[in-house]
């Protein structure tokens, strides 16, 4: 099977092209991460460079393929893990996080001058990858751009209900049971949290299994 999957914010691709491997073995897998999310010519370019089977989108990734679907080959799977429709919680579509809390998280990412806002962001989703992996992550600009897409971005359920949709029944970010009412076909994992392994352990159950 060849997988496009569109990292989560601040989510090294190699780190996350590993997690995949674990539960989609002998895959060809691909994973990327949008230097800019609100460029639409990007979007079209990234997704359209190699065809996939499966085009896969965790926590921001899964908002960026939301809102670039149009990209995706039709005859493929479309899926995502930990889904954002709308990442705040004033915009009352299955966010926790408060308009107040990003713009803050914003603030701090462009004063810092280390990576103590983003260690403290993976502690709080529980997402256990060696430390050695910051220095692969994107520039301070692209993640600061990515939040600003969390912030400003937003889709609605019914656009997405071809989608195949996981999220954890724990998740720090999302009410799983907001948006399994937006998404009706969402499989909520009881015990998971924003983490995607199991997620991903998940989601190849349902579809290896058909």
């Amino acid at each position: 099977m060849k997988i496009t999957a569109v990292s989560g914010w601040a989510i090294p691709i190699d780190w996350f092209a590993e997690q995949i491997n674990k539960y989609f073995k002998n895959s060809e897998i691909r994973v990327i991460y949008p230097n800019d999310p609100f460029d639409e010519n990007e979007a079209k370019q990234k997704l359209n460079q190699e065809p996939a089977d499966l085009y896969l989108g965790y926590s921001l990734g899964s908002l960026w393929m939301f809102k670039y679907r149009a990209f995706i080959p039709k005859t493929s799977i479309k899926a995502v893990l930990a889904p954002i429709l709308a990442f705040t919680r004033e915009q009352d579509m299955g966010g926790k996080t408060t308009d107040t809390q990003l713009k803050y998280l914003i603030k701090i990412l462009k004063r810092s001058e280390d990576n103590t806002p983003l260690v403290d962001f993976y502690t709080n989703c529980k997402i256990p990858f060696p430390k050695e992996l910051l220095s692969n992550l994107p520039k301070r600009s692209t993640l600061i751009k990515g939040l600003e897409f969390l912030e400003s971005v937003k889709e609605c359920g019914k656009s997405v209900l071809d989608f195949k949709v996981v999220i954890g029944g724990k998740d720090i970010f999302l009410d799983a049971n907001k948006l399994k009412k937006l998404i009706p076909q969402t499989i909520i994992v009881p015990d998971a949290g924003h983490a995607p392994d199991r997620l991903l352990a998940q989601l190849a159950n349902a579809i290896i299994s058909k």
